[in-house]
């Protein structure tokens, strides 16, 4: 085992491509068996790298997670690329992030070119009608449980109940990023006073990991550059593939927490404008929750049926890009970053809000599914069993599609 945490600097530390097959080999099983989403992923990299292999210590790890969760982009992936650069620099979180994603992508993006291919028409097996109530209840635990680790005050469930309210009556892309800097901004004046308190921890300090302050500068400005250079190229260039491509750039530059605080917006992205129908997004969205990986993955399965293969590609690079680039931009930057207390107060405000996304696009997918009362049975057990009973959520799927059938055949459903 490796003592020194990052990997850099010590005289025992391995070569480099030495540590490019110790990422290569910790990583490989990992996108297979990545089940519960972004919580469970976060034990099993702490599992795996900082109790088991100690590639990193428990405080550059808690700073590794503070940091993800206050930027763009999906949380778990984010922490994925940092681990794997911390033992191998860039190439290393390359190499992760790329094992960490490929099993669900690949099928995600395979079961999109299906529905494009032979369900275009609309056709759709009769058992997908239990599967949909079931994925609405694994995003309801998803917001429970999100909600009870974040929201703590008055202020907080006040700032996730108008996160809620914005989803369900706003369905512009727009309204999303203003309600999470909203909630930023009224956390920063409500508790200015508790500005000294949020010191952040001692401990090891957090370095550049190979990467240096003129590389992280010259990344943010690629991510802002791509942002706003997408966005005007949108409105003067009528290319439904720039169109694809902006609006999973600008949703994955956007969206803090990832997970399923990513859905009211794709669902905005792409039903509105009719390239996803309604049932499309909710089948795929079943499937992904019932995948190892992160539910950016998701992406692929939406880019294939909006516009086959181009599309799949251009709407996974699309999401993942903007969180690979920013990790990879302010990481050099961190350590000074993070003494600056207004960071971690602001962070409680925009938290708050994202459940609130969360929490209201339950309603939203609750509505667009229309279950019957049969469906409504579906989804009270759906989530009665991840929720008290642990039972992991793909064998929940397996469970609603089989009951779905059950109940067709009945004539409930």
């Amino acid at each position: 085992m490796e003592n020194s945490p990052s990997g850099n600097g010590s005289p025992s530390t391995p070569s480099l491509a030495r540590r490019l097959v110790e990422v290569a080999w910790a990583f490989l099983p990992l996108g297979w068996i990545a089940f519960g989403g972004p919580q469970a992923h976060i034990a099993l990299l702490q599992e795996r790298f900082v109790a088991r292999r100690g590639w990193l210590d428990e405080q550059r790890f808690v700073e590794l997670l503070g940091l993800g969760q206050g930027l763009p982009g999906p949380t778990s992936t984010q922490m994925v690329v940092a681990v794997g650069t911390a033992r191998a620099g860039p190439l290393g979180g390359l190499l992760a992030f790329i094992l960490f994603l490929y099993p669900a992508a690949t099928i995600m993006a395979l079961a999109g070119l299906g529905v494009a291919t032979f369900l275009s028409d609309g056709g759709r097996p009769q058992w997908l009608d239990g599967v949909q109530p079931a994925t609405v209840a694994l995003v309801a635990v998803a917001a429970w449980r999100l909600g009870t680790a974040v929201i703590k005050t008055r202020l907080t469930m006040g700032l996730m109940l108008l996160g809620a309210a914005v989803t369900i009556l706003v369905r512009q892309p727009w309204a999303f990023p203003a309600t999470l800097a909203l909630g930023g901004v009224v956390t920063m004046i409500a508790l200015r006073s508790q500005r000294h308190d949020a010191e952040p921890a001692a401990g090891v300090p957090l370095d550049n990991l190979g990467i240096n302050r003129a590389v992280g500068g010259a990344l943010l400005l690629l991510f802002f550059g791509l942002l706003g250079g997408l966005i005007l190229a949108r409105l003067f260039l009528d290319q439904t593939w720039l169109q694809l491509l902006e609006s999973f750039y600008r949703t994955g530059s956007l969206i803090f927490g990832g997970g399923q605080v990513v859905l009211p917006m794709l669902s905005a992205e792409v039903v509105e404008p009719g390239w996803v129908t309604e049932q499309q997004f909710l089948d795929g969205l079943a499937l992904m929750l019932a995948l190892p990986g992160p539910l950016f993955s998701f992406s692929a399965y939406l880019g294939a049926v909006a516009g086959g293969v181009p599309g799949l590609f251009l709407a996974f690079v699309g999401l993942f890009l903007p969180g690979v680039l920013i990790i990879y931009a302010v990481l050099p930057f961190w350590e000074r970053l993070r003494r600056y207390p207004w960071v971690r107060i602001a962070l409680v405000g925009v938290n708050a809000a994202a459940i609130g996304l969360v929490v209201g696009v339950v309603f939203l997918l609750w509505q667009r599914a229309d279950p019957s009362a049969a469906g409504a049975v579906i989804a009270l057990l759906a989530f009665g069993s991840v929720m008290f009973f642990r039972i992991p959520a793909p064998l929940v799927i397996i469970g609603a599609g089989v009951l779905g059938w059950l109940f067709s055949l009945a004539g409930l459903l």
